[in-house]
């Protein structure tokens, strides 16, 4: 019966890494096509997507039979219930890298004139974070989960200034207020994207110690 469970919780493993490595590409690309402004990229990502939505599905459906199968108890029982949720959250990362390709065209066909320098910076943390979040998961690492809690308060930060100064630009160039507009909607994605990474992150810190940050509060 362990045997049996183990091999199906590498199972599932195996495929919330590859679920969140497909999300972290589909970011990546995304930022990449708004800040070069190559529309044939953006349309990638919405092709790429349609993976991401099939592994989702294919994680919760191998949780569920995991546990009516096996009945875990304790940390198992934590684990594969948790699992289900890093899915959806996953996927949901997967939604927020879209509405950034959505951006990057929207952008194009506005004329440009935008500045996504701080945009590139919150791409950069948010991957990094929704990476680190999910090695937590997979170790069962509640140090490295809590750093990407504390690395939240950066994302919202870079967030805040990104908004601003892009307020700033609108109200100096009139004319690029549609593009800014775009661009903030992708900064908001990519700052949502930081928050499914700490959902992540504390999905870990639950299977570890059966809490959550909000029951230790």
């Amino acid at each position: 019966m362990r045997l049996e469970l183990e091999r199906e919780r590498a199972r599932i493993h195996e495929a919330l890494k590859t679920l969140s490595d497909q999300v972290v590409a589909e970011s990546q690309r995304a930022v990449r096509a708004l800040l070069s402004s190559n529309v044939e990229e953006a349309l990638l990502v919405r092709e790429e997507d349609k993976e991401a939505d099939v592994l989702r599905y294919q994680v919760e459906n191998d949780c569920v039979v995991t546990i009516a199968r096996q009945q875990p108890v304790g940390q198992d029982a934590r684990e594969l219930l948790a699992a289900s949720i890093v899915a959806v959250e996953l996927e949901r990362c997967g939604d927020y890298a879209k509405g950034v390709a959505r951006a990057a065209r929207r952008i194009v066909k506005a004329g440009g004139g935008v500045d996504a320098a701080d945009l590139a910076k919150m791409d950069a943390l948010v991957r990094s974070m929704l990476e680190r979040s999910m090695q937590a998961f997979l170790k069962q690492d509640a140090e490295a989960a809590t750093q990407v809690l504390r690395d939240d308060d950066v994302v919202d930060q870079i967030y805040d200034e990104l908004v601003q100064r892009t307020l700033n630009r609108m109200i100096d160039a009139p004319n690029t207020i549609e593009s800014n507009l775009w661009l903030l909607h992708a900064a908001h994605c990519l700052e949502r994207i930081g928050d499914r990474a700490t959902n992540i992150a504390e999905q870990a810190l639950f299977v570890v110690s059966g809490e959550t940050p909000v029951d230790q509060n």
